[in-house]
């Protein structure tokens, strides 16, 4: 399943609220600190709200690019699979493939989709200020990190991912279970179990996972199951 983001409003909604949205994209140029990238779907720059290091949208105004973007659609289906995102940007004076290929392509980094509306951007007399009831807290804002980039002589393109695949992270990392997942995984006494070093291990060298063995520990605080799951099916009548 996907849906496209290019085609979020209707120009009749466009038209009633005086407004329009728009789409922005940040990304990180730097492989060991923050170099944010502005750039933003439109035909001229644009006056913005600057991201801090850690993805938050501060009050400090900044200039972002007008260019014409392109954006992928999210892609998610019912196979627990995480969505993933394509965007492009053009590459007609290799501005962007040169801060790429400084960096490793930008593998890992940070990349930030942001949608906000042109009545909330900043306000201000030059042409690059098009706001007028600013409001820095207006955007929905979705993060992604950048997986891999392709290039030619038109444009840049960028495959974006959700954290979890690009850490390889499998979903769920836990099952409910009866017994200790610490157990389970081979983690008795680990830093999940015992963080403070307090089973006396020469006594309990080993942990079968039950509660009641945990109990015997004193250790029931860390247990890493759930008691409560029935041990056999429920049948209604």
């Amino acid at each position: 399943m996907s849906y496209d983001v290019n085609a979020t409003f209707s120009s009749e909604q466009t038209k009633l609220d005086n407004t329009f949205p728009v789409m922005m994209v940040c990304l990180n140029a730097s492989n060991s600190g923050w170099t944010p990238l502005y750039y933003v779907n439109v035909n001229q720059d644009l006056m913005g709200y600057e991201l801090n290091a850690t993805g938050d949208v501060t009050g400090t105004e900044v200039l972002y690019t007008g260019l014409p973007l392109n954006f992928g659609s999210f892609q998610s289906d019912i196979k627990s699979e995480t969505p993933g995102f394509d965007v492009s940007i053009p590459n007609t004076d290799r501005v962007i493939e040169s801060i790429v290929q400084s960096n490793n392509y930008l593998r890992g980094n940070e990349a930030y989709i942001i949608l906000m509306y042109a009545d909330h951007l900043p306000s201000g007399v030059t042409a690059d200020y098009v706001g007028n009831n600013p409001d820095r807290y207006a955007y929905i804002k979705e993060k992604f990190y950048v997986d891999s980039c392709t290039s030619n002589q038109q444009v840049i393109s960028f495959s974006l991912k959700n954290k979890l695949t690009i850490k390889n992270i499998t979903v769920p990392r836990r099952l409910y279970s009866r017994e200790c997942h610490w157990a389970l995984v081979d983690r008795y006494t680990a830093t999940e179990c015992d963080p403070t070093s307090s089973v006396d291990t020469g006594t309990y060298p080993t942990c079968d996972g039950s509660l009641e063995s945990c109990r015997l520990r004193e250790n029931s605080a860390r247990y890493g199951g759930f008691p409560s799951v029935p041990r056999s099916g429920i049948v209604i009548v």
